[in-house]
């Protein structure tokens, strides 16, 4: 089996992966350091197996034929031509779950920030100030609501640490989670209105696609708190980011934490950035630690196929159940 890895910024110290080195025991694996694309192109020929966290074209799919799984270092998988891939029997699987504890630590790192407001008492005291920035805005976050929308891997580590560590009510909103599954989490499945309208926190933790792109717009922002938190940490376009620069400068919620933004790097120009009631971090949702254990994970179940196993993780089942190239 030929592999290709494209590393782009998993590379560092990608030689001395003892898996990757197993891997390559059963399987011929090529690195390629670029993702540009016109570079894949004249490499994929004979490859079968994928391992990218960059964006993998319908010209590169279309130029490997052999082309049979691509594997992900991500959770994230919308930089991926998924409807070329179906058309030509290629399944995507991701890492599902390796990073839900740094994300949601991240998650609360920044509720907390915004909620004591943490980062402009910071600001005042190195200006050589000293008192209580937006005392009005101040909350204690135990005991209250958070709504997360989204009841996932990370989500559902999102409503662990908010009931074990704070206390909280947690509603949830999923339309493929049951009602039993929720309940293992503490958390009471609504519809997304209820969500905003009844939460003191808001959580977002779903993937990027059709069905969920501008998923959180104006007329739901709208709907919460005037004391609320809205926090994205899922992918930037899920969240209609013009509504919610407008709302935040109407102050009509309490404030906004984000990891993700629609255009990314944010641009230096963009609204965000002078808004004194968001909590902004550059999508470090993953440590670095974590980010190698995301690469290993991918690399692992690459080596699970090229051990004749079958992959986990598979997030296009009805290819990985009907392409000639995974039936026998």
């Amino acid at each position: 089996m030929k592999v290709m890895f494209v590393a782009g910024r998993w590379a560092q110290d990608i030689e001395s992966s003892e898996r990757l080195k197993e891997l390559r025991r059963h399987a011929t694996v090529e690195v390629a350091l670029s993702g540009e694309e016109k570079q894949l192109i004249d490499k994929v020929g004979g490859v079968e197996v994928i391992i990218t966290g960059g964006p993998i074209t319908a010209a590169v799919i279309g130029a490997a034929p052999k082309l049979k799984m691509i594997q992900t270092t991500s959770v994230g998988f919308e930089y991926i031509d998924e409807a070329a891939a179906a058309a030509k029997g290629v399944i995507i699987c991701n890492v599902a779950g390796v990073n839900a504890n740094s994300v949601v630590e991240l998650d609360f790192g920044m509720i907390l920030d915004m909620a004591r407001r943490i980062g402009a008492h910071n600001r005042l005291m190195r200006e050589g100030g000293w008192g209580r920035v937006e005392v009005e805005r101040q909350v204690e976050i135990r005991g209250s609501t958070i709504g997360i929308v989204g009841l996932g891997n990370i989500g559902s580590r999102m409503a662990q640490f908010a009931t074990q560590a704070f206390n909280m009510k947690v509603l949830a909103c999923d339309p493929y989670i049951t009602e039993a599954r929720a309940q293992q989490f503490n958390a009471r499945l609504v519809d997304m209105e209820t969500l905003f309208r009844e939460s003191d926190i808001v959580t977002v933790h779903v993937p990027l696609n059709d069905e969920t792109r501008h998923m959180i717009g104006e007329k739901l922002l709208r709907l919460m708190k005037p004391t609320a938190i809205f926090v994205s940490s899922a992918r930037g376009p899920v969240v209609d980011e013009k509504a919610l620069i407008k709302v935040l400068q109407e102050k009509r919620i309490s404030g906004a934490c984000l990891d993700v933004y629609e255009t990314e790097p944010l641009p230096k120009d963009s609204p965000l950035r002078s808004l004194d009631n968001v909590s902004l971090v550059p999508h470090i949702g993953s440590t670095p630690g974590i980010m190698v254990e995301m690469r290993e994970t991918a690399v692992w179940n690459v080596l699970r196929v090229a051990k004749g196993e079958p992959p986990l993780n598979v997030q296009t089942p009805k290819v990985y159940y009907t392409s000639p190239k995974w039936t026998h």
